[in-house]
C-alpha cells in the first residue's frame, strides 16, 4: 500500500507535514497506461508494463508513456511552484516541515493535535 500521493497538492501537503521524499508510483503507472488490473505480481499484466512477456510488451509503447510521464511530472512541478507562491513560500526546502499554511478540513479534535495544524477557520 502506498501513501495516496494521488495528486501534487497530496506531495504538497506530505512536504509540509515533514516529508523527505513522496512516492507517487500509482500515479506514474497511470501515465504509463495502467488500468490498476492489480496483476502486477503475476507478470501478465493485460497492459504490457509488468510482464516479461513478448505478446504483452507489445502493448506498451514507450514513447508515448515517457511522454505521458514527462507531462504528468511537469505539470505536477508547476502546480507545486504555484501552491508554494500561494502560500508565499519560494522552495522545497522552506516548505519542508512548514504546518503553518496546513488546515484541516473534516477532521477530529485528535487527528488535527497529531498532524500539528489548526482546524480550517482558525
Amino acid at each position: 500500500m502506498g501513501g495516496s500521493i494521488r495528486s501534487a497538492s497530496d506531495v504538497v501537503k506530505a512536504v509540509a507535514l515533514g516529508a523527505d521524499a513522496c512516492y507517487v508510483a500509482t500515479a506514474a503507472l497511470l501515465a504509463l497506461g495502467c488500468h490498476l488490473c492489480r496483476t502486477c505480481q503475476t507478470g501478465k499484466c493485460n497492459w504490457g508494463i509488468a510482464t516479461q512477456r513478448p505478446e504483452l510488451v507489445k502493448r506498451l509503447n514507450p514513447d508515448i508513456g515517457t511522454e505521458r510521464l514527462i507531462n504528468l511530472m511537469t505539470a505536477w512541478k508547476h502546480e507545486i511552484m504555484e501552491l508554494m507562491g500561494g502560500m508565499g513560500i519560494n522552495s522545497i526546502e522552506a516548505l519542508r516541515g512548514n504546518r503553518l499554511m496546513l488546515r484541516g478540513v473534516s477532521m477530529t479534535e485528535k487527528e488535527l493535535e497529531i498532524l500539528g495544524i489548526s482546524h480550517a477557520g482558525e
